[in-house]
């Protein structure tokens, strides 16, 4: 192999820890001096963004304000599992209505609420639209009563014929 005292020095190992720690103060200085450029590059960038963003006035309305108010449309939460959160949802991808939510697969509900992050909900998306569909004929109580009976934890289908 290799000689790390080729002239056999009494000091040799001190010799090479003082040259390695000089080597790492080195590299800290000089990697110091470059991270302190590209922190004041990158909070110059900030401010800039900062401004721009200063610059622009953004209203947004409370979601409850724009989907309680908007006309033609129904309140979603009735659903068993349907929170005001899956709501937001709903609507943001155009199910406004009962009568859309219960002409909805089963399978696009559960890819529309995969795709827009994790979320809690009480029931099974597999009930929402067949409880859409007695919301949207207004039949109340047969949905209250069926709601009723899944959270006892009696689940008995219920197969509607779809709305169009």
């Amino acid at each position: 192999m290799f000689d790390l005292n080729p002239f056999h020095l009494e000091n040799a190992s001190l010799l090479h820890f003082l040259m390695l720690q000089g080597t790492a103060i080195l590299a800290y200085l000089i990697f110091r001096e470059r991270f302190k450029q590209q922190l004041g590059r990158l909070n110059e960038k900030c401010q800039l963004l900062q401004a721009e963003l200063d610059a622009r006035e953004i209203i947004e309305p409370e979601v409850e304000e724009v989907f309680s108010s908007a006309p033609g449309r129904d309140d979603l939460k009735e659903i068993a599992g349907v929170n005001a959160k899956v709501e937001a949802i709903l609507n943001g991808v155009g199910i406004h209505t009962f009568t859309q939510l219960a002409n909805t697969p089963i399978t696009t509900i559960r890819r529309v609420l995969a795709e827009h992050g994790p979320l809690i909900y009480t029931d099974d998306p597999v009930t929402w639209p067949k409880q859409a569909w007695l919301a949207a004929d207004g039949r109340w109580d047969e949905l209250r009563g069926w709601q009723e009976q899944m959270r006892k934890g009696v689940y008995t289908d219920f197969q509607p014929t779809l709305l169009l």
